[in-house]
């Protein structure tokens, strides 16, 4: 067998990727007149894929197929199209990848393969950001595996597999991530004892299959609407006799279709199946009357959920929505890795703006040290996140808050989310390398240093607390310890940090327990102060032409006696000052809600990773007793899959009245609606180079 690699001849391949049985018929009319073949994956794969790239090279269209072929990534037996690069962009088609090197030969070894198919190419091996090395496979299964890859490139979606702590193997996906303006390249080679070892060089295309559905048959989501309870208990006992008869699927477009965003009252039901769903209807129309007497809010497990909005008070989520921003340290590794597969137009959307891999700081987050993250690189990945975020539910489910608010550093990602600086990724590289969060209040604590009078020899052990107490009790013992420093208040709970010994000394006296944050930063402690004209230079950003006006930018810098109780000013030195005012003094979180709530603020929703922030507002709502004129909602929270977090999170909006779109809902519920083999769609859908 020879060598099908030729350095003279690079392929430039098109492939269409799809499952239950694609068809040549569901091409553009203009590409149905050209000649086709078909060709079957028998009794060998290499031989079958080097006859199709021959008849590719005549002017053919190729579908091949392989017999009992069966892979859990798609419903049924996947199919491949193949053509001509210049033959698909001539007729304006967006494949799902492109085949640019295949290489086999028998007296080859496998690393002689991969560089020969490489070669063919025009990649090099830093080119590659995916290299998959497979054992002997049978025919078929080799072919599945490269239907797989496509489809992956499409997605943008990186897997890996391994095995966990027990030996079983594993395997965990994420957005595949590239640098700015590169292209996914991945290699896919099969070894063997028995066969010849072969390589295949694939390079993203321009299409992408239609985005995943965030509702199916075990993701159900229904919208109960009306203006009094009486209505919402009609409509309630409607839906269970039609459930009895009726696709979930189809009755759920048919539901979401008719939502009234006008009326006054909504009630959301969420379960994993019909009968999950007619136990949570059975349960929220027990529930409903005591809820009215009440006016408490009613949440379930499955995100079954009702606000109800009583006499002529307005629905907290018509104008006291507020975006909450999570400060460091709430990032967790594999983060967000599901939501690409659900909003890639988004993801391609922010991989244009800026590299998406840096903001989420993907290679601690997905890789294996998420949890030994330096400062600069939690910060950097908690505005990400945050950043995200913000635009999903912005830009896809058109949310507007009313009012703004950070946590710690979370005042940064406000300012970088949500339309205020011109260039928020310019300080991602300026914060990795800033001394102010590499050596001043982190690492060495220069600030630290030169505040205690530290000889060079003389080491820092320092640490910081969670520890429940009030905060006067604290107060009153910091003058015994000059060393120690109250950074933050949230709540019944304060976190002190210093010196470690005498950080413990002080909690010995307290008589109290503390929990060891064990992360190095000396932000809202004395030392920091020392940085103050640092921080406000740093982020003195020049601002977006258009201002959300329509928010009112709450800091907790407004706390301070130098600052009145009111929104920040959407100016660049107002920005700095209020940010650099946070960073350096004590954090009092309860009183920058109790600000909040103050100026109108009454639906908190925390965009960010993880849901901290919104245990801690809950706390305070209940010490000052408001919890039922307020609520928290998280848009994530570690432990729960991205999806379900989300689906909770816009069920609590919508019952809360927030205006909003639910256009990503029904669009999905469409799109799965559609037999693929009858619609050429996903074949024509694509994105902009």
């Amino acid at each position: 067998m020879t060598d099908s690699s030729n350095k003279a001849m690079p392929l430039r391949i098109a492939l269409l990727a799809h499952s239950t049985g694609l068809s040549t018929d569901l091409l553009p009319a203009t590409l149905q007149a050209l000649p086709s073949a078909d060709i079957s994956i028998n009794d060998n794969f290499e031989t079958a894929l080097a006859t199709a790239i021959e008849e590719v090279n005549q002017g053919k269209i190729v579908r091949l197929t392989a017999h009992n072929a069966h892979s859990e990534q798609f419903s049924s037996s996947p199919t491949l199209i193949l053509l001509a690069g210049l033959t698909a962009a001539q007729h304006k088609l967006h494949p799902h990848g492109y085949l640019a090197g295949f290489s086999y030969q028998e007296d080859a070894t496998i690393e002689e393969s991969g560089k020969r198919a490489l070669s063919q190419a025009r990649r090099k091996g830093s080119d590659l950001s995916v290299k998959k090395s497979v054992d002997s496979l049978t025919p078929s299964q080799k072919f599945v595996d490269l239907c797989e890859l496509v489809d992956d490139l499409s997605r943008r979606t990186f897997k890996q597999s391994n095995v966990d702590s027990k030996g079983n193997p594993v395997e965990k996906s994420h957005y595949w991530f590239t640098e700015p303006h590169q292209a996914r390249v991945a290699s896919l080679s099969f070894t063997g004892k028995d066969h010849q070892p072969n390589s295949l060089i694939l390079t993203q295309g321009t299409g992408s299959p239609a985005p995943k559905s965030l509702l199916s048959n075990d993701r159900l989501f229904f919208i109960i609407s009306g203006n009094d309870d009486v209505q919402l208990q009609s409509q309630l006992s409607e839906l269970t006799k039609t459930l009895e008869n009726q696709c979930p699927v189809t009755l759920m477009a048919k539901n979401l279709s008719n939502y009234n965003p006008e009326a006054k009252q909504a009630i959301v039901l969420q379960a994993a199946s019909v009968e999950a769903l007619k136990q949570e209807i059975s349960a929220i129309s027990t529930a409903l009357p005591k809820v009215f007497a009440e006016g408490t809010h009613y949440k379930t497990p499955a995100g079954s959920c009702f606000s109800p909005v009583l006499n002529n008070k307005a629905a907290l989520g018509k104008t006291g929505l507020t975006f909450v921003y999570p400060g460091v340290g709430t990032v967790y590794g594999g983060m967000l890795n599901q939501l690409h597969q659900y909003f890639p137009d988004l993801y391609a959307r922010l991989e244009r703006q800026g590299s998406l891999k840096t903001v989420l700081q993907a290679e601690h987050i997905y890789g294996e040290d998420a949890a030994s993250m330096s400062l600069s690189q939690l910060a950097i990945a908690g505005v990400g996140s945050s950043y995200l975020l913000t635009k999903l539910l912005c830009e896809e489910f058109k949310v507007q808050p009313n009012f703004a608010l950070g946590y710690s550093k979370g005042e940064a990602s406000m300012w970088a989310s949500l339309g205020v600086w011109q260039d928020p990724h310019a300080l991602i590289k300026a914060t990795q390398t800033s001394p102010i969060f590499t050596t001043a209040i982190s690492g060495e604590l220069t600030a630290v240093r030169e505040v205690w009078q530290l000889k060079d020899d003389e080491d820092i052990q320092w640490n910081s607390f969670v520890v429940r107490s009030d905060s006067q009790a604290i107060e009153a013992l910091l003058p015994d310890f000059s060393h120690v420093y109250l950074a933050i208040i949230q709540g019944d709970t304060c976190v002190i940090a210093g010196c470690e010994n005498e950080c413990r000394a002080l909690l010995k006296v307290l008589g109290k327990r503390g929990i060891a944050a064990n992360r190095v930063t000396a932000m809202h402690t004395e030392p920091a102060h020392s940085q103050h004209a640092e921080v406000v230079e740093f982020y003195h950003q020049p601002l977006c032409d258009i201002l959300p006006e329509h928010i009112s930018f709450i800091s907790a810098a407004s706390n301070l006696p130098k600052n009145p109780n009111s929104p920040i000013k959407l100016d660049s030195q107002s920005i700095a000052d209020s940010i650099a005012d946070t960073f350096c003094a004590t954090l009092d979180f309860t009183a920058l809600i109790q600000n909040a709530r103050s100026q109108g603020a009454n639906l908190f929703v925390e965009v960010g990773a993880d849901r901290q922030t919104s245990t801690l507002i809950d706390k305070i709502n209940r010490a000052d007793n408001v919890s039922n004129q307020n609520c928290t909602v998280a848009v994530n929270a570690k432990g729960s899959d991205d999806v379900t977090a989300l689906l909770k999170c816009i069920g609590q909006l919508i019952s809360h009245r927030v205006p909003l779109s639910i256009e990503p809902l029904l669009s999905g519920l469409a799109q799965s609606s559609v037999q693929p083999t009858t619609s050429p769609e996903p074949i024509l859908k694509g994105e902009p180079v």
